[in-house]
């Protein structure tokens, strides 16, 4: 049920970026609608990056992160980061893990 919820969040998110890139490139608009398109684009794309930048840091000991992977994070932001969750969990886990049988050979 959680791959359907990310999936349906995913295609509204590229319904968003498509009709940026149509209504503001191939067919703009009539009116102040023309101009904040691209405005609320860059917005989106900014909050992206920064998720993006945020997951770097987080996971930057534990996982590494692909190429595909910082594309989706700046197209679908929030819904990427939910799918990387669980591997960041479980590689937090293998290290405290690591970590704990280290302190009781000591």
């Amino acid at each position: 049920m959680k791959w359907l919820f990310l999936l349906l969040a995913k295609l509204i998110v590229m319904g968003f970026w498509l009709g940026s890139v149509y209504f503001t490139f191939l067919h703009p608009l009539e009116g102040k609608i023309h101009t904040l398109i691209p405005v609320f684009a860059v917005l989106v794309l900014t909050v992206h990056a920064i998720q993006a930048a945020i997951m770097t840091l987080v996971a930057k000991d534990m996982i590494k992160l692909t190429k595909r992977d910082y594309i989706e994070l700046l197209l679908f932001g929030f819904f990427r980061m939910i799918e990387l969750r669980g591997a960041i969990y479980e590689a937090a886990q293998k290290k405290k893990a690591e970590i704990e049988a280290k302190r009781k050979a000591v």
